[in-house]
């Protein structure tokens, strides 16, 4: 049978990957390219109290260092959700966007504080090590129903009890019934909360970027390892304030997915 469950789908992107002739970003070298480094804030929720950049702004080498200051000052927009879901009664969820970088809390481990433009990655990274980020830190959940409780640590303002949206799918009366005659049959009902365990995507590749302005329409050229470069595009004209079609995104091999890219 043709595409019976359990039948093998023979690969035909192997003998190309596995002899050096994949593409990857990695592989795409516009030849004047700088290198990008970021400073990631250490805490799972703080305030950022300040951030001096004047050191790491002089290293010889270095061609910018900035913060969300500096893009708010640019004018640079943010980031959105992309998908929109609707409340249980209906009501569309509530839309937060995101700066690219912390501009007064850092809600996650590894929010982007600074970055720095060099000459070449080994610079830019010593050049982090000059910035002087001072952090307040604030109490932190992990836990999913510690972060509904009264009183819990609140990440966002728009998200009173840390609830982005109540998601309910099917339908409660059909379901019940459904449970009360199958009691009524003979059958034991079990009633269990079960938790999605925290789930890490680890690819191989993991989010590289080259990004080159074309100096003669100012389109900006992308290559990046995605899936959705529609997406990619479509947010970074936004943000960046371009016009339709002023970011090109082209993608190659892409070293792993799993639904983060």
């Amino acid at each position: 049978m043709k595409f019976g469950v359990g039948q093998a789908i023979p690969r035909i992107e192997d003998p190309r990957l596995v002899t050096g002739r994949g593409r990857y970003t990695d592989d795409i070298d516009p030849g004047t390219g700088l290198a990008v480094a970021f400073l990631r804030a250490p805490l799972a929720h703080a305030r950022l109290v300040s951030v001096d950049t004047a050191a790491a702004a002089t290293m010889p080498g270095v061609h910018l260092v900035a913060t969300q200051a500096d893009l708010d000052a640019d004018g640079i927009g943010e980031i959105h959700c992309e998908h929109q879901l609707s409340n249980a009664d209906g009501a569309p969820m509530t839309m937060v966007s995101h700066p690219p970088m912390v501009r007064e809390v850092n809600r996650t481990a590894g929010d982007i504080v600074a970055v720095v433009i060099a000459d070449d990655v080994t610079l830019a990274n010593d050049a982090l090590e000059l910035i002087d980020a001072r952090y307040e830190g604030r109490d932190a959940v992990t836990d999913v129903y510690a972060a509904i409780e009264e009183g819990a640590p609140q990440l966002y303002d728009a998200y009173p009890n840390n609830i982005a949206f109540d998601w309910v799918a099917g339908d409660h009366d059909e379901t019940d019934a459904a449970l009360a005659a199958a009691a009524d049959n003979g059958f034991e009902i079990f009633d269990i909360d079960v938790i999605n365990n925290r789930v890490i995507i680890n690819s191989m590749e993991t989010r590289p970027i080259v990004a080159e302005p074309d100096p003669e329409d100012g389109t900006l050229n992308i290559w990046c390892g995605t899936q959705g470069p529609v997406g990619i595009a479509k947010q970074l004209t936004a943000a960046l304030g371009l016009s339709k079609g002023g970011v090109r995104v082209r993608t190659g091999d892409v070293g792993g997915g799993f639904g983060f890219k």
